[in-house]
This record gives structure tokens, C-alpha cells and sequence, in this order.
């Protein structure tokens, strides 16, 4: 099993770095909430943490996100929900990849790989349901089981009969790429040439903390979720209100889902896709993660190249799930990206790119 190096350091004092994070997070809350109540004070904290993030050093300021675009396809998933799929390079036939994008974001997450990828084989690109341009359909069916189900439904009108395909699955999309496996185990090592699994959980994310104290974060797991489907009963009222919170949110996103040096402009195309997110799929599907002991036991990946990729500063899938799948996996390919954080395939594009890439690159001389 492959591993990278991990570098971790210290802010003065001893404190580590998630734990700086943290104490942030906490005052970003503190200065949004103070803001949403239109406490003057908590409005120009606000401000100002959101002066800083825009003047922070940006390498992709000006990068088009979300302009790339291939022939759409539609999709119908089996209890008939209109699903969101792009091909790029669809002459090809000799090799798939599909993509599923994380928990709140789009197809569009995949931006940089997008770009780097083409012309490694058959790109396929899809919003999972509630997210971008696929539709909601009931809510019952915002869990992980409907959406393993939904990329089978995508692999079906996109893959040509008889194309090895490669899976890749970022966050929640990793997820869904688990329970396809395991309800699909006999494809797993024919059809299914490989996986790529970035930033992902088999299980227990009930338990992750995001760096708050151990009773402050076992109350959170207690009351969130059950608060979270109670709010989901109002929330086409939520929809027409959320944009007040857009700067807070930002602030938000960047402590939680990115590293401590993250493009600004990278950070708000993200709130920008969770912005668009129907508000139904993102309390449920919160739900059914957090509330989901055991997502996968990973078995099945075993008859395919599985490659791992956790990030040192993940807080919302800490990198030591990403070391438990691999560790279920005994043939998995570990690779840990030094101070990214949840949102690596944006934070360290060429990174995630060059893994993707070289596991394409296997699939394609195994097959």
C-alpha cells in the first residue's frame, strides 16, 4: 500500500493547526450569528474575516469555474427522478470514468480534473439528485442506497456496453461509489475496473467532532440531526431566505472544508454550488451520513485497483477515515495530500489530478 508523506506542524503555543481552525470556527459562528441578529458588532467581525479571506494570496483569481461543458444526457433513475449527466470525449469506448460529486456541491466540483483528464478516455460527469441540474424527486428518496441505485441508472445511458469503467467519488460521492460496489459486487473487478475514493467516509461520521470540544460535539450529534428534519419540514420557506447568510456561510466553508491557505476564489465557487443545493437534499442527506453507523465494510473494493485519497486538514471526513478504508482494503493505494483540506480537488488540483490520472492509466493497460 502506497502512502505519502504527511507533514503536520504546530501554531506557537502547541496548538495544531485544526485546533487554530477551530477556535476560528468558533468565532466565525459567534460573528454570524451576532450578524444574522443585526448586532453591529457581529456584523463588522464578519466583515472583517471576510476582508481577510479576499485578500488572502489566490492562484486561480479569474479561473472560469463551472464554464466547462460536455453533451448533456438525460437520466432516469429507477422511481423516475430527471437526472443531470455530461459525457466528454464520448467516442471513446474504451475506457469510462465517472465522477460523483460530494455532499452540496455539483458536477462542476470536478473542475480542474475535468481539464486535466480529457482525453484519458470517456469522462462522465452527473449532479446527484437535489444537487445542480438534476432534479429532488420525493424526499424519501434523499439517502445513500437511492443514490447508489442513481449511479447505476448513470452508467447504464452513458457507458457503452462491454467499456471498463472507472469510478471516482469525492465526499458523499465516495459514498455513493461504495454502495454501488457492495450492491454490485460481482462487477467489481469485470465491469468496474477500478475506484477512486478522495476525502470520503465508510462510516461514523456521527462521531466527528470538526475540532469542538468532546461534550459540546456529542451534544451536536444528539440534537442535530433530529433538528435538522424538523427545520426540513419548512424549508421551501428557508430557500427564499438563505442568501442573507451568504457571507457568514462563506466563512463557514472555508474553516471547515478547506485548508488554511485556500484560493478565495476557490472557497466561493463552493458556497455558490451549497447555495444552489435544494435545501431538502442538504438536511437529508446530512441525516442519512450522520445517522448511518456502518456506510460500507469496503470488501467488495478488493477485486479492483482501489486508490485512497485523504487530506492532512479534512474536517469533515478527518483523514483517518480515509486510512480505515484503506486499511479495510489490503491491496488500496493510500495517498494523503499535505494541508488540504475536505475540498482537495480544488485546494491541490495537480495532486488529485496526477492520482486520478495514474489510476485511469492502470485501469486502461489492465483492461
Amino acid at each position: 500500500m502506497g502512502r505519502a508523506a504527511r507533514t503536520s506542524s504546530a501554531a506557537p503555543g502547541g496548538t495544531t493547526p485544526q485546533a487554530h481552525r477551530a477556535k476560528a470556527l468558533g468565532g466565525v459562528i459567534a460573528a454570524a450569528a451576532l450578524a444574522g441578529a443585526g448586532a453591529g458588532a457581529g456584523m463588522a467581525l464578519q466583515r472583517r474575516a471576510l476582508r481577510r479571506l479576499q485578500l488572502r494570496p489566490d492562484p486561480y483569481a479569474g479561473e472560469p469555474f463551472g464554464s466547462l461543458r460536455g453533451r448533456p444526457v438525460p437520466v432516469r433513475a429507477d422511481d423516475g427522478t430527471r437526472l443531470y449527466a455530461e459525457i466528454d470525449g464520448e467516442d471513446r469506448t474504451d475506457l469510462a470514468v465517472v465522477f460523483s460529486h460530494g455532499w452540496t456541491l455539483t458536477q462542476d466540483s470536478w473542475h480542474f480534473q475535468r481539464k486535466a483528464l480529457r482525453g484519458l478516455g470517456r469522462l462522465v460527469f452527473w449532479d446527484q439528485r437535489g444537487h445542480g441540474r438534476s432534479d429532488g424527486g420525493d424526499r424519501d428518496g434523499y439517502s445513500l442506497d437511492r443514490l447508489a441505485s442513481d449511479l447505476g441508472a448513470v452508467i447504464e445511458a452513458t457507458v457503452p456496453a462491454g467499456t471498463p469503467v472507472v469510478l471516482v467519488g469525492h465526499s458523499m460521492g465516495g459514498m455513493t461509489t461504495m454502495r454501488y460496489a457492495d450492491a454490485n459486487a460481482g462487477l467489481v473487478g469485470n465491469k468496474i475496473a477500478a475506484t477512486g475514493l478522495l476525502c470520503t467516509s465508510s462510516g461514523g461520521l456521527g462521531e466527528v467532532t470538526l475540532g469542538m470540544p468532546a461534550l459540546l460535539a456529542r451534544a451536536t450529534q444528539r440534537v442535530l440531526p433530529r433538528a435538522l428534519r424538523a427545520l426540513g419540514a419548512g424549508s421551501a420557506g428557508i430557500e427564499k431566505v438563505r442568501h442573507l447568510g451568504r457571507d457568514g456561510s462563506t466563512l463557514i466553508l472555508d474553516l471547515i472544508a478547506y485548508g488554511p491557505d485556500a484560493s478565495p476564489a476557490a472557497v466561493a465557487f463552493a458556497e455558490q454550488m451549497m447555495t444552489e443545493t435544494r435545501m431538502d437534499a442538504l438536511i437529508d442527506f446530512f441525516h442519512s451520513m450522520v445517522t448511518t453507523e456502518l456506510i460500507s465494510d469496503c470488501a467488495s473494493l478488493g477485486a479492483a485497483d482501489t486508490l485512497v485519497i485523504g487530506a492532512e486538514n479534512d474536517m469533515l471526513t478527518p483523514v483517518e477515515h480515509s486510512l480505515k478504508i484503506a486499511g479495510c482494503i489490503p491491496s488500496a493505494r493510500l495517498e494523503v495530500v499535505p494541508t488540504a483540506g475536505h475540498m482537495a480537488m480544488l485546494e491541490r488540483p495537480s495532486i488529485v489530478s496526477d492520482h486520478l490520472g495514474d489510476l485511469i492509466e492502470r485501469a486502461r493497460k489492465q483492461y
